[in-house]
């Protein structure tokens, strides 16, 4: 009778034991559902790639319109210099105006993040990037003999190359890094090899120079097609991009589950064990 009793005692008390280790168990089940359903339709993995092919375009037809490129301005900082020594004054308003406005896209998303506590930012940036590309593209019709619309891309390019900087922790503007990086990480995998981590990196790097290129090679090809539908496009060149450039902004946040429907299994399946 001894040893029942004191079998009982040790059930009894191991019971609470398993009991909280159940809930413990569906609780970390919860939060992995909840992780899962709050992921954004395009990953940290994915939006640099989408963002690298829309710049590879945007330079393209950055370039067929003002024989430059806002996307970098180390162009803009030269010709700068350039003009401030041979003390030329339209030149010298000109590109300061494309440095300051640039800078002015920088501090926008950066105020903006810093105003929503790291939220959301990019989503509220969407409607700042998308307003100024289409701003452009109604004064370069209304205006087409002038360059200074040209600045409101500069600082439409600032604000979302601050935003992948900081949100995607990746460049997908200045590409040169890309090809150094995949440059030095050949030789140390052909010397002393990579680990998992850094050829995941490599491969990144890969990947939106690969991501950059297609969107040259499209952008140019496009350009070059004989439709009835290009002129009007051509029109609006600036606003199409910036409705791409909008949309990868906000879907970068925004949860999959509220884009494609229900609940995940996974999250049902931990409502269903915390019920029991």
């Amino acid at each position: 009778i001894a040893c029942k009793v004191a079998s009982f005692a040790r059930t009894c008390s191991f019971a609470p034991s398993l009991q909280s280790w159940h809930v413990s168990e569906s609780s970390e089940h919860r939060m992995e559902a909840k992780k899962k359903d709050e992921a954004p339709v395009l990953s940290k993995e994915v939006a640099p790639l989408v963002l690298a092919f829309l710049n590879g375009w945007f330079d393209v037809l950055c370039f067929r319109q003002y024989k430059a490129f806002t996307l970098r301005q180390t162009g803009s900082t030269m010709n700068l210099g350039i003009n401030l020594h041979l003390q030329d004054s339209v030149n010298i308003k000109f590109f300061f105006a494309i440095l300051a406005n640039y800078c002015g896209g920088c501090a926008i998303f950066k105020f903006l993040d810093t105003l929503l506590k790291g939220r959301n930012a990019l989503t509220a940036s969407a409607p700042v990037v998308l307003a100024l590309q289409m701003a452009n593209d109604r004064l370069r019709n209304a205006f087409p003999d002038v360059r200074w619309h040209m600045s409101l891309l500069a600082m439409s390019n600032g604000l979302f190359n601050t935003a992948a900087a900081e949100k995607f922790a990746c460049l997908t503007h200045v590409i040169t890094g890309h090809y150094q990086k995949m440059s030095t990480d050949l030789v140390l995998l052909g010397m002393k090899g990579l680990s998992k981590d850094q050829l995941r990196a490599t491969w990144k790097s890969v990947c939106v120079l690969i991501a950059f290129f297609s969107g040259a090679f499209i952008g140019q090809a496009a350009g070059n097609l004989k439709h009835a539908i290009i002129p009007l496009c051509s029109k609006h060149r600036f606003g199409l991009l910036g409705v791409f450039y909008a949309a990868l902004l906000v879907l970068s946040e925004l949860p999959a589950s509220r884009l494609f429907g229900s609940e995940s299994p996974s999250a049902i399946r931990a409502t269903g064990e915390t019920t029991k």
